[in-house]
């Protein structure tokens, strides 16, 4: 992580925003060898919003006919295989 002064991120204002945009750097700004603030690219904002969840869900496609064939051989499957025991239980 790169660290800079408030003095040299002012001189340097737009090729700093740059690295942080283009490459994904992380900078730190401090002030007196203390560093008071951190500089980091935000996540990209997601399209779907938590209140059309709902919408989203209903119109994933559903599943077909052998869903519940397959559900059943898990299910037998699971059966036939013992299950993992926990060394620290």
């Amino acid at each position: 992580m790169e660290r800079l002064t408030v003095t040299q991120a002012v001189r340097q204002f737009s090729d700093l925003m740059n690295r942080v945009f283009y490459q994904g750097s992380i900078v730190e700004l401090e002030r007196g060898n203390r560093v008071i603030a951190r500089i980091y690219p935000v996540a990209p904002e997601s399209p779907l919003k938590v209140k059309d969840l709902n919408v989203f869900f209903h119109e994933l496609p559903s599943l077909n006919e052998d869903s519940e064939s397959f559900a059943q051989d898990l299910a037998e499957i699971r059966k036939q295989v013992p299950a993992e025991r926990n060394q620290w239980d």
